[in-house]
């Protein structure tokens, strides 16, 4: 069992309250979302998030939870009460987490080093109960690599699929994914809001009608040209299929984009030639030509103006995404969110929030803190310029 204190913010929750407006705030807004119905045992908002936080810091059971709650705050809960607490606390801990992002978004410090648009990483991931019937989600997730803090954190059913609608990307910020969001639907959305993109492509994974030919973009024509060159760019037009009952007229109208075509290192091309022969022998999936002969190539789909942002520079771009694959690893571990303890779609859900709110929490009284300690004066000889 993990330290009480780590989630529950026992010594520091006055703070905790201020940050979320006040204990009248968070008491309201607990009854908004129906998280606080009637006042027995837990007699306000604040003691429901409390509640919550308890659940995220035991991680285990029920029972252990109702243990808790018991001692830390004098309520006696059955387990089955702690259960229907929980279930409900859904609503509430999805606004406090919108708070704390919208705080820590506010706090950011600017940068002194880039002065360009704002940068967008998104990126998803899967959140699983116990055994085939738990509870499935998808964490979707944008980053912000300037700052290094998340700035949109939404927590769906494992249905909703990765999209770059998720992240509600500005008008002028750059969104950058890999290649589950290269969807057409969603990268237009993109470019009527006047934002951009900048995600990794498949050859299949969009209709590409290729500006030079006027026919689909196949393997063939990304390898013919590329030629002997280690990157070059081409245009093409994204179609989107026609929506089900409307007439040909309604087509939404295409979408120019460079397609970036990159020759990948040797060490790449040969994990991927393997992971094509692992598919081969442990599936008996055949491998399409253009697979193979696309093993060795890399793909990327922007709207970005070439002049502002020419092939090098996209690639160093794009090469910013393993920082929120980092913060998904730092989360999971610090925080301990590998492994879904609840069986329950709504208890699953409540986990995860509640681990989440506690994550933010954690970061923004540790950067309060800073705000009202004075940097030191004092300093020692080594800190002296040479």
């Amino acid at each position: 069992m993990q330290h009480d204190s780590a989630f529950s913010f026992e010594g520091d929750w006055p703070a905790v309250e201020e940050l979320l407006g006040s204990a009248e705030a968070l008491d309201s807004l607990a009854r908004e979302t129906g998280a606080l119905v009637r006042r027995r045992q837990i007699r306000d908002g604040s003691q429901v998030l409390r509640l919550a936080l308890g659940y995220a810091a035991t991680g285990q059971s029920l029972r252990s939870t109702a243990a808790w709650i018991s001692s830390a705050l004098g309520v006696t809960l059955s387990d089955v009460a702690v259960l229907q607490r929980l279930r409900d606390c859904g609503g509430l801990l999805s606004a406090v987490v919108g708070r704390l992002l919208s705080l820590s978004t506010q706090w950011a410090e600017p940068s002194a080093l880039w002065h360009g648009p704002p940068i967008r990483l998104v990126d998803g991931s899967m959140f699983a109960g116990p055994g085939k019937r738990g509870g499935q989600h998808r964490l979707h997730a944008s980053y912000d690599p300037v700052t290094g803090r998340f700035d949109v954190l939404s927590l769906t059913d494992v249905k909703v699929g990765e999209t770059l609608s998720q992240a509600r990307i500005e008008p002028g910020a750059i969104g950058v994914a890999d290649r589950n969001y290269a969807k057409t639907k969603a990268l237009r959305e993109l470019a009527d809001n006047r934002a951009f993109f900048l995600v990794r492509a498949g050859i299949s994974s969009m209709k590409m009608i290729y500006d030079k030919t006027g026919e689909r973009l196949t393997a063939q024509d990304v390898v013919a040209a590329l030629g002997e060159a280690e990157a070059v760019e081409i245009t093409v037009t994204l179609q989107e299929a026609k929506p089900k009952g409307k007439r040909a007229s309604q087509r939404p109208e295409p979408l120019k984009t460079r397609i970036v075509i990159v020759r990948a290192s040797e060490a790449v091309a040969a994990r991927e030639r393997a992971r094509i022969e692992r598919s081969r022998s442990k599936h008996g999936v055949t491998p399409r030509e253009d697979t193979k002969a696309m093993a060795g190539l890399i793909m990327f789909a922007t709207n970005l103006a070439a002049k502002d942002w020419p092939i090098e520079r996209l690639i160093l771009l794009y090469r910013l995404r393993w920082q929120i694959e980092l913060a998904f690893k730092v989360l999971k571990s610090i925080f301990a969110m590998r492994v879904v303890p609840a069986k329950d779609p709504a208890l699953a859900r409540t986990w995860i929030l509640a681990n989440l709110a506690a994550a933010l929490l954690a970061n923004l009284l540790a950067s309060a803190l800073e705000r009202t300690i004075p940097p030191s004066n004092d300093r020692t000889p080594s800190s002296e310029p040479l």
